[in-house]
């Protein structure tokens, strides 16, 4: 046997002559992160990380070729590992930060600043987890932040941490007959999210900058870009499996660097930062988006509720701090409270960004500094005061949510579904933390199904989405199926997209529930800004019509000192000819979106999610819009039965 390993090494050395191991590489990382890292060692990373830039690009490729682990996987769990080592071993976080930013740095696709911040934040977070956890490993790490929407086996963790379902109550014969609405007018919502704002935009500033995110105070512009051509894919071969090893192919880092184009640019001929805000990466004007809620406000006097869907902050996540957090988190609720009025209710849910660092939600029993989520809660909960009740104000001290009566009959749950979110770190320190957020989900549910009360459930990040840990996206599911007679509609944001989300019953496939994307009122990215207006019936508190208005940037920006020009971009029933906005009618119109031979309205639909931006919409070809359509019928992440249904239907149209 060991003779025919042997072989099997010296005919794979003939063919890949510098073939390296996960462990092997590993120990690379640690020796560089100690400067113990020999010129080899220095050029074995710089060819492993040659390799995962371009690979990151062609991973749907990957899997489609070879069913074994992916490239990015592979380096990534190296990477990990070793600063699992290097814990372990003691070193400080210091050392790691100088150490990573050094090596991210050397990449040239990020700033030397943006690196070192990003690090600097993050860095307390891991290694903590790393020091109080024994369960983390590498692989979860990887599997979480790596996972794609369409393939579970791209990156692997198998964690059986991970592997807990919520307990649902039986449903009740009989319920309590719920009050009634005094008024027989509709409810009327606006529902707006993704504000993002900077306060540090620069009108006529630097949009092609050096950085991820631009247009801000202090930026450079752009000196290069890198170009990747992928004719032929070559990542399906980096990866050779040799004695059930997989082993990464450092050779073909030649040829990757060989497609890896560097072109010198001279981005101070770039048309500079918008006045109204810029389609490029660039996030909100302060005035843009007070701007937004005056017009929401004088335009629709007979708002009753606003939903504020989260997102607050900008995208500058290398150099976020506690105060310009609390700044923008103040200034938000402030402005809406000035220009709707003490009468108009504004119920809010947490996005993402709101966090210090970027998307980490640690449990309640983390108290540390730099680690703990709880100076958020706590500011939210004052800012919110006038909102709120003292129940709901506990509870998002508690956990960033809260339930809350709005009206006879109707209740909203606004749950902080970011615990969920595969790029939050304390997935890996607490995997129950994010159930016990469904728990309290399922308990608020059945108080609102016990008083025959209906309910909106406000969640930032859409359900479905690779964002979400599947056993989340599973679970969520199930609940909503269980509840579907007490919820009357469900409110998201995050994707900045004006889309909505249909559920099936995971038993028999029938359509249950919809969940309404915001849209955002930001550009960030590509995207023109909009509102909507939600109609809702006043006796089963289901939405009866969307409303959606934008303005359009380029439109805006040729005439800064006037105001935009916001007009309606959709009535949905009327856009549509839908009878109604129910489950069914929803289901029945992507079906015909997916079958119509002229491709009219599934064409509308992607006009209408893309809010018709200079910058998307022009370019959405046919494989677009079936993308589009299919993101709207998957809730739970990788059940793309209906999905595939659709794009089935819609080639064969």
């Amino acid at each position: 046997m060991k003779l025919h390993i042997g072989i099997l090494l010296i005919v794979g050395s003939s063919v890949a002559t510098h073939l390296i191991s996960s462990d092997d590489l590993q120990k690379v990382f640690v020796r560089y992160a100690k400067n113990e890292a020999s010129e080899y060692d220095k050029k074995t990373i710089q060819d492993a990380l040659n390799i995962y830039w371009p690979a990151s690009s062609e991973a749907k490729i990957q899997n489609e070729r070879r069913p074994g682990e992916s490239v990015t996987c592979l380096i990534c769990r190296s990477a990990f590992g070793a600063l699992f080592d290097l814990v372990r071993e003691g070193a400080t976080d210091q050392t790691l930060i100088s150490s990573v930013s050094t090596l991210c740095a050397s990449l040239g696709f990020v700033t030397p600043r943006a690196c070192r911040g990003i690090i600097e934040l993050n860095i307390p977070i891991l290694t903590h987890i790393i020091k109080t956890t024994p369960q983390a490993l590498p692989r979860t790490f990887c599997g979480l932040v790596l996972q794609r929407s369409d393939n579970p086996l791209y990156c692997a963790y198998d964690d059986p941490r991970f592997q807990w379902t919520v307990d649902l109550p039986r449903q009740r014969a009989n319920r309590n007959k719920r009050e009634s609405e005094d008024r027989n007018t509709p409810l009327t919502i606006a529902v707006i999210s993704e504000a993002h704002i900077d306060p540090l935009y620069q009108p006529n500033g630097v949009a092609d900058c050096d950085e991820p995110t631009c247009c801000r105070k202090g930026q450079k512009p752009r000196t290069q870009i890198y170009e990747y051509s992928s004719e032929e894919p070559l990542t399906g071969d980096a990866v050779t499996k040799i004695n059930n090893e997989d082993m990464l192919n450092l050779d073909i880092s030649a040829q990757m660097r060989n497609r890896t184009k560097v072109k010198r640019v001279d981005s101070r001929n770039s048309p500079p930062a918008g006045f109204w805000g810029d389609y490029r990466n660039c996030d909100t004007p302060l005035w843009a988006f007070d701007d937004a809620i005056q017009r929401v406000a004088s335009a629709h006097r007979n708002v009753d509720v606003v939903y504020y869907m989260g997102d607050s902050i900008d995208h500058h996540v290398w150099e976020t701090t506690y105060e310009l957090i609390n700044e923008v988190n103040a200034h938000i609720i402030d402005k809406m409270r000035k220009e709707f009025g003490n009468n108009v209710l504004v119920v809010p849910s947490i996005g993402n960004h709101e966090s210090q660092p970027t998307n980490q939600f640690a449990p309640t029993t983390v108290r540390g500094a730099k680690l703990n989520t709880t100076w958020l809660y706590e500011g939210l909960a004052k800012k919110w005061d006038f909102y709120l009740n003292a129940e709901a104000k506990a509870s998002v001290r508690q956990r960033g949510a809260f339930a809350m009566r709005v009206r006879p009959g109707l209740r909203v749950i606004s749950v902080n579904n970011n615990v969920a979110f595969k790029s939050n770190w304390w997935l890996v320190y607490d995997p129950l933390d994010a159930k016990r957020h469904l728990d309290w989900l399922v308990q608020e549910l059945h108080k609102a199904e016990i008083a025959g009360d209906k309910v909106h459930i406000l969640g930032h990040i859409p359900p479905g989405v690779h964002d979400f840990i599947y056993t989340w996206t599973r679970e969520y599911n199930r609940i909503v199926t269980r509840f579907a007679s007490t919820i009357a509609g469900e409110f998201t944001g995050h994707t900045h997209g004006d889309e909505f989300k249909i559920f099936y019953s995971l038993q028999n496939g029938r359509p249950i529930s919809i969940a309404w994307g915001a849209g955002s009122v930001t550009a960030y990215t590509n995207f023109n800004l909009n509102y909507k207006i939600a109609t809702i019936d006043p006796r089963s508190f289901e939405p009866t019509n969307f409303v959606s208005y934008i303005y359009n940037l380029t439109e805006a920006n040729l005439n800064p000192n006037v105001r935009p020009r916001w007009f309606q971009l959709y009535d949905l029933r009327s856009a549509f000819g839908l009878r109604d906005l129910s489950p069914t009618s929803m289901d029945a119109l992507v079906n015909r979106m997916a079958t119509q031979r002229n491709r009219n309205l599934i064409g509308l639909y992607s006009k209408f999610l893309l809010k018709m931006s200079d910058r998307r919409w022009p370019y959405c070809n046919d494989w677009c819009k079936i993308d589009n359509l299919c993101r709207s019928v998957v809730t739970v992440l990788w059940r793309r039965e209906k999905c595939d249904e659709l794009r089935r239907l819609f080639w064969l149209a």
